[in-house]
């Protein structure tokens, strides 16, 4: 079990702390952060798991909207096969994918089974690529088709793709601590429909309410969807008067501009279900690309132990430029190099008086800057920051 170097600050954390060590947490806004983000992926994953049952449950006979596809999905899927190897391909894989994805984020797994870490690891990776095709497979009819549906599909598999891929990079030549952000970003891409749903709830009713918005709908949809609900040929002719072409036949690819709002019959709520699909995917994954950044960048001191924790491990299997023998910034960009502890030049600690009963300690030690010149700098471990002296050590 894990166990924190500092002493707890009350009885509270005292009791926290027996909750997220043995977990492999030693810090409890980790433990939180992966309570929040994992709650939410299960919470999601166990919501959408019976859709793995295509004709039981995601498109059964008598399909009821709040446990079923969305209106009119399912006519789609089912109307070419290679749309419905597309819709099952994706639900069969990324949700297994995401259930093996809450292991590998904890750490005492990560520490303790290694292998397991490791296989899982490439079951996910293949799990994922599959889920990508599937996607990509049924992007063009999805939710209307429409270009901000499929370039956010588009993008979210790309992006989740390279960062997977820099990850596995990275982890190959034991680069951990970008292992680590790679991985991170590639999840919150993938987890970017879980914010859309949200952000879907929100957007429909807003659409609906603004009142100026038309979608194109096939004529085939409007037609095969009323037909269904036992409406007449007559009746549909005189509500969608555009869609006369495709009855009479002289043109199949017709299509219809529908109002959208909420107030109506189906065909309208499916308008506006197709106009807020892609907008609101976009700006989920806008959202969490920005979210994943500023988490990066707001936890260094995790990215400077893993990479000293590299550095050590790319020593052991005699790799070259140990510390950067993955991609890093500073063998792609102009950061400066990494120093690793055991080449850092410590002098003794000193104690200085800052004032009554005030007491801190100062540690001088070299430290990089402008190439290989070493400065003079000195660490206030009681606030975890370093003030230096730019004039070279003699």
């Amino acid at each position: 079990m894990v166990v924190s170097d500092r002493p707890p600050k009350n009885r509270l954390n005292l009791l926290a702390r027996k909750v997220y060590n043995p977990l492999g947490f030693t810090r409890f806004y980790n433990f939180m952060l992966w309570f929040i983000f994992s709650g939410a992926l299960l919470g999601f994953l166990l919501a959408r798991s019976p859709y793995m049952n295509f004709g039981g449950v995601f498109c059964p006979q008598n399909a009821q909207p709040s446990l079923s596809a969305a209106p009119g999905e399912c006519l789609i899927y089912t109307s070419r096969n290679l749309y419905k190897i597309g819709i099952i391909m994706h639900l069969c894989t990324i949700i297994p994918a995401g259930f093996l994805a809450l292991f590998q984020f904890l750490p005492a797994i990560r520490h303790r089974v290694r292998l397991f870490h490791r296989l899982n690891g490439y079951a996910i990776i293949l799990l994922i690529q599959l889920a990508h095709i599937g996607a990509l497979m049924i992007t063009r009819v999805g939710f209307g088709g429409s270009l901000a549906t499929q370039s956010s599909v588009g993008m979210i598999a790309l992006a989740s793709t390279v960062s997977i891929a820099l990850a596995w990079v990275n982890i190959r030549r034991l680069q951990i601590d970008q292992h680590r952000n790679w991985m991170l970003r590639a999840w919150f891409y993938i987890g970017a429909p879980i914010s859309q749903r949200l952000l879907f709830l929100i957007i429909q009713p807003i659409i609906s309410w603004i009142g100026t918005y038309y979608y194109a709908i096939s004529c085939k949809m409007i037609v095969d969807m009323l037909t269904t609900f036992g409406t007449e040929t007559e009746a549909i002719a005189s509500s969608y008067s555009a869609c006369v072409p495709f009855l009479d036949g002289t043109n199949l690819q017709q299509h219809s501009a529908v109002f959208a709002t909420l107030e109506a019959g189906i065909i309208e709520v499916i308008a506006v279900l197709d106009i807020s699909f892609g907008m609101a995917l976009w700006l989920a994954f806008i959202m969490h690309a920005i979210g994943i950044e500023l988490y990066i960048q707001l936890t260094p001191r995790e990215s400077e132990r893993l990479r000293q924790v590299a550095y050590e491990r790319q020593v052991e299997a005699g790799m070259s430029h140990p510390g950067n023998a993955g991609i890093t910034a500073n063998r792609l960009g102009d950061a400066n190099p990494f120093v690793p502890l055991s080449k850092t030049k410590t002098w003794p600690k000193q104690m200085y008086n800052t004032g009554p009963s005030k007491e801190r300690v100062e540690m001088w030690t070299n430290a990089p800057s402008r190439g290989n010149q070493n400065i003079r700098c000195k660490k206030l471990e009681w606030i975890h920051s370093w003030q230096c002296d730019h004039r070279p050590i003699r």
